[in-house]
């Protein structure tokens, strides 16, 4: 494993702290079907932690079927600072990051997975960027040359379509291996939506972002429980909930069949007006579906634009964020959001 900074220049010489040496670390990791890695995990993250007395460990146990419950019992029973939350079913990663996250107290939150490829030992890295004043740390992953090129691809294509048709900027090797500040952590607690991909939205908050390069652990034991069904349906759930580009489809189509449906209609015209070598019937035939095809697609395209800002509306995201503010600004703030809380209760 190495670690370097994001333009691969290697860590600063010097660090300038912005925030107190004296915080609450919060470790969450969800896991499902873990057993055989749950105790070393534990062990490994008290080890990593130790410097931080404060610190928690939170597992969420994502409906597993294997005795990762079990394990996780005995783990809370060693290390007292790790907790664990078990869910009713498997709800899937992102729902059970979202467990994890709505748990924690800490005042930065690092999310890191349970089969140990996301090192512990990089957490301390994460907080000395934090402490730096990073409000968000991300963990870009290295592909080792051992991966099996299959797995490369798909990862690569995984990104690649989901920038295109989503608008983001992802980095290959982007995962939910990060750092959150406390007030990254509130908006994300806040946002009501139940659906929420995780990549996609922290990327559109606004806070200062750094990022640091490693390469993984080999997997412990177990393998993989993101097959290629899952993460076609990530890839769906990050598009549909950052982006309207599939709204517009219609849209751009309706634009693009537009211009063709001209050009053939000139050529159609031509043809039975010119050479008068068409079929009788045919130009009025195919000029009539050119015209009513294009203003199908036109109303569509509309119907989405309209359906595009019913949805932005049903999400209820907040219009801003706040990142840094004076104390009687943050009072109002935060007495301005208390009815909306009580109703959401």
């Amino acid at each position: 494993m190495f670690i370097r900074d994001s333009a691969g220049q290697g860590r600063p010489e010097e660090t300038r702290l912005t925030r107190p040496h004296q915080f609450r670390l919060s470790l969450v990791v969800p896991a499902y079907n873990e057993a055989e890695n749950v105790l070393v995990l534990a062990d490994r993250l008290a080890a990593a932690a130790r410097q931080w007395p404060d610190a928690e460990i939170i597992v969420v146990d994502d409906g597993s079927s294997d005795g990762t419950l079990d394990r996780l019992r005995l783990a809370a029973i060693r290390h007292p600072r790790l907790r664990y939350v078990s869910l009713s079913r498997n709800f899937g990663h992102q729902a059970a990051l979202r467990a994890g996250l709505a748990e924690a107290t800490g005042d930065c939150v690092i999310c890191l997975d349970a089969d140990l490829q996301h090192p512990p030992e990089l957490i301390g890295e994460m907080v000395s960027r934090w402490q730096a004043g990073a409000d968000v740390v991300n963990a870009i992953r290295e592909d080792q040359r051992s991966l099996p090129l299959f797995k490369r691809l798909t990862s690569r294509w995984f990104y690649k379509v989901l920038n295109g048709l989503s608008g983001l900027e992802l980095v290959a090797g982007s995962s939910d291996f990060r750092l959150l500040d406390r007030k990254v952590l509130d908006v994300l607690v806040r946002l009501p939506e139940s659906d929420l991909f995780y990549r996609g939205i922290i990327p559109t908050l606004g806070f200062k972002v750094a990022a640091i390069a490693y390469e993984p652990n080999e997997r412990l034991h177990g393998t993989s429980k993101y097959t290629l069904r899952k993460m076609v349906r990530l890839a769906l759930t990050g598009v549909l909930s950052t982006s309207m580009r599939p709204l517009r489809l219609a849209t751009y189509f309706a634009f693009v069949t537009a211009l063709s449906a001209f050009g053939f209609l000139a050529y159609v015209l031509y043809i039975a007006m010119v050479t008068r070598a068409g079929v009788p019937g045919w130009a009025s035939m195919v000029g009539v579906t050119l015209v009513i095809g294009t203003m199908q697609l036109l109303v569509l395209g509309v119907i989405g634009e309209y359906l595009g800002q019913v949805l932005k509306e049903a999400r209820r995201r907040p219009s801003y964020h706040v990142a840094e503010a004076s104390e009687a600004a943050l009072a109002a703030e935060t007495a301005a959001r208390a009815p909306s809380r009580s109703q959401a209760a």
